[in-house]
């Protein structure tokens, strides 16, 4: 499912007003994060959000 399931399946919670999401440890990539990121601005109703994408391990390419 990923993290963009889960915005699609927030999204179609119309009342939806408040939402605390602890996604910690979990790999989100690119995709998944934008994808996130995309179906969260269509919940209309969402006045607070607060997000925690704490990562244990971080890649860097190109050094």
């Amino acid at each position: 499912m990923g993290a963009s399931g889960l915005g699609s399946a927030l999204a179609k919670c119309i009342n939806l007003s408040n939402l605390i999401l602890e996604l910690g440890q979990n790999y989100i990539g690119n995709e998944d994060a934008s994808g996130l990121g995309s179906a969260l601005a269509k919940c209309i109703n969402l006045s607070n959000l607060t997000l925690q994408l704490q990562q244990k391990q971080f890649i860097c390419f190109g050094l």
